[in-house]
């Protein structure tokens, strides 16, 4: 599965998942730690699979819900 496609399932995870328990400290992280660990080779390349990996995370960090 392309990584585009794992980071928008798990937008949607998160977001349901946000929705009956709310948002707490490190949401999202044990997501972002799974796409690290998947795709560790790709950190030092450079086709921006990284990079998508890093603007999910923000995402994570920043969502409040809306």
């Amino acid at each position: 599965m392309k990584v585009e496609a794992l980071i928008n399932k798990y937008k949607k995870q998160l977001i349901s998942k946000s929705k009956k328990t709310g948002i707490y400290e490190n949401f999202g992280q044990t997501e972002v730690n799974i796409l690290e660990d998947k795709y560790d080779e790709d950190k030092y390349s450079n086709n921006g699979v990284w990079n998508k990996i890093r603007d999910f995370d923000n995402w994570c960090m920043n969502y409040t819900g809306e």
